[in-house]
């Protein structure tokens, strides 16, 4: 219980940079604190302060007198809170359990219905970051009865500023409307700076103009880091993207988001360019960098020449082939294509098939290829998750054919079978013919534990001679329904894929998309800031078109089309 002084017997679930800083100014109040976490490691520096590790989140609620929850969404709060070694397993009617993780209303709830009867909750997630974390000046944002806040008050005092928000649920939901306004009010500024350099400002210029209007403080404070390009992580992209996401489920038949929504996609942008350990302050270069790209002029649907492309990423299922099966004309317009100069390279967000296959099957049809011609969805996927230090070497579950699982495996990840795919701290989702009831079971599992979940596409389906097929997006949406849990998408749309692409292009100096898709070809050229050419062969009508928020720049009938445009603009010089 509490001792005269005020200290108590506290457990903290979860010591990253914020659990980690908390557990430490408790320490510094006298408390006894014991500490768990799911990389052990963490523990080091606080267990040499004298805190006490547990062996499991239910040891460590049997003990305590109070436990902290600070982890980093609702599938690890369930991973810690349930099950035999999960804190409900081991709470009791004198526990007074304090989540002060952003988790939003709906965990908050999951919550309380897990825990045994007479165990006291009080939601208090917390706005500042790790400095205020450090020095003892959170905000922390209490839900629950007032006198189970006020029971509490002595504790969280000890870590920040106590504002009690309402009943349970309350501090959650405060949480969520401060970060809408806090992420809204950063990408607007970003919006209104790109604007600006649009139209021929200084940025010298449309700061002083924003000076005087309700964004002068965000301009002031955030001019150095756009003018350095500097973000260093305070507040990590990834968290904040996750946070947006609870915003948008939380609002969902409560309140129309637009404003929420467009930032939401700005945050899910620059995680998949790479900002996801970046602080989220980084989507500011993201939408300035694609500012810098972006164009004004409307689609055309005239065969009229092109600009002067040196370079084109062209799209495999629906530009150059059905099925497999060659479009009519596809073969000789890349021929002329590489006679005009242009280089070309080969996208497809097929994760079922190697880039070896790709090529072997361009070799087939009459188009040289090589394997480094070629990029697919699944090796996007194993670059990606290659390059997260934070991840390499982690032991998952990939749900794809044969092909897929290989692209992860060399890209350094031990895959585990369904069986034992509650031992995953990945999953990862591609395509494939195979899937049945039993990889989405054990994908659930490993997710309800903890796992993150990563997915090469968001593609429904894909065009075939014979119609559309699913794809990656048919399964992933039965694992997202399943487990709850919201993907990272590395394909297409994303810009990663079109990054590594353009990468790949280097040395020319104006590259066009060529797609069929309007959801998946178009919206990631777009977002990538570069040009998009739609061609007709594939899932996308001209009717279409006119309803689309993302419009091309050039609509043509096939690929033979484009090839044609370039002897005329040829013709014409």
């Amino acid at each position: 219980g509490q001792g005269a002084d005020g200290a108590v017997k506290v457990a903290v679930v979860g010591i990253g940079a914020m659990g980690g800083r908390m557990a430490t100014r408790l320490l510094e109040g006298g408390n006894e604190v014991l500490v768990w976490n799911r990389s052990p490691a963490r523990l080091a520096p606080l267990i040499e302060r004298a805190a006490v590790a547990a062996a499991t989140p239910a040891e460590a609620a049997a003990q305590a007198d109070a436990l902290i929850t600070m982890v980093a969404d609702p599938t690890a709060l369930r991973a810690v809170s349930e099950g035999e070694a999960g804190i409900a397993a081991g709470a009791h009617p004198a526990l007074l359990m304090l989540e002060m993780s952003t988790v939003g209303p709906a965990a908050v709830a999951q919550l309380a219905a897990t825990l045994p009867p007479g165990t006291a909750l009080v939601d208090a997630p917390v706005l500042g970051s790790v400095a205020e974390a450090e020095g003892g000046t959170l905000t922390i944002l209490a839900g629950g009865p007032a006198p189970l806040v006020e029971r509490v008050r002595p504790l969280l005092e000890q870590l920040g500023t106590v504002v009690h928000a309402g009943p349970l649920g309350s501090g959650a939901a405060a949480k969520l409307v401060a970060n809408a306004a806090l992420f809204g009010s950063v990408a607007l500024l970003a919006e209104a700076l790109a604007l600006g350099r649009g139209l021929g400002l200084s940025d010298d210029v449309a700061y002083r103009v924003l000076s005087a209007t309700p964004l002068a403080a965000q301009a002031e404070r955030r001019r150095p880091a756009i003018a350095a390009g500097d973000y260093p992580p305070r507040f990590a992209l990834a968290l904040a993207r996750k946070d947006a996401d609870l915003i948008a489920a939380a609002a969902t038949g409560r309140a129309e988001l637009r404003l929420v929504e467009a930032t939401r996609s700005w945050l899910a942008d620059a995680e998949a360019s790479g900002s996801a350990p970046r602080d989220y302050t980084a989507i500011l270069a993201r939408i300035l960098g694609a500012a810098e790209g972006r164009r004004p002029e409307p689609a055309s649907h005239g065969p009229k020449p092109p600009p002067d492309y040196d370079g084109l990423i062209v799209d495999l299922d629906g530009v150059v082939w059905l099925g497999g099966e060659a479009i009519e004309g596809a073969v000789a317009a890349v021929a002329a294509l590489r006679g005009h100069g242009v280089r070309l390279f080969f996208l497809t967000n097929d994760p079922s098939i190697s880039r070896e296959e790709q090529a072997e099957r361009l070799a087939a049809i009459g188009v040289a290829a090589t394997a480094d011609d070629v990029m697919t969805s699944a090796s996007a996927t194993a670059r990606f998750l290659a390059g997260r230090a934070e991840l390499r070497g982690r032991a998952a579950f990939v749900i794809g054919s044969p092909a897929f699982q290989r692209e992860i495996a060399d890209a350094g990840f031990a895959l585990v079978p369904a069986a034992d795919a509650e031992r995953a701290e990945l999953v990862v989702v591609g395509g494939h013919c195979g899937f049945d009831f039993a990889e989405l079971r054990a994908a659930t599992r490993a997710l309800a534990r903890g796992a993150e979940l990563f997915a090469a596409g968001r593609d429904r389906a894909f065009p075939t001679g014979g119609g559309p097929e699913p794809a990656t997006g048919a399964i992933l949406a039965a694992v997202e329904t399943a487990s709850g849990v919201a993907a990272t998408v590395i394909g297409k749309p994303e810009p990663l894929m079109f990054a590594i692409a353009r990468e790949a292009l280097a040395g020319c100096d104006r590259v066009a998309v060529v797609g069929d898709n309007l959801a998946s070809d178009i919206v990631g050229a777009t977002r990538a800031g570069l040009d998009a050419i739609l061609v007709l062969t594939g899932t996308a009508t001209a009717a279409d078109v006119d309803a689309a928020e993302h419009r091309p720049d050039l609509v043509l009938p096939d690929l033979a089309a484009l090839a044609a445009a370039f002897d005329t603009r040829e013709t014409a010089v």
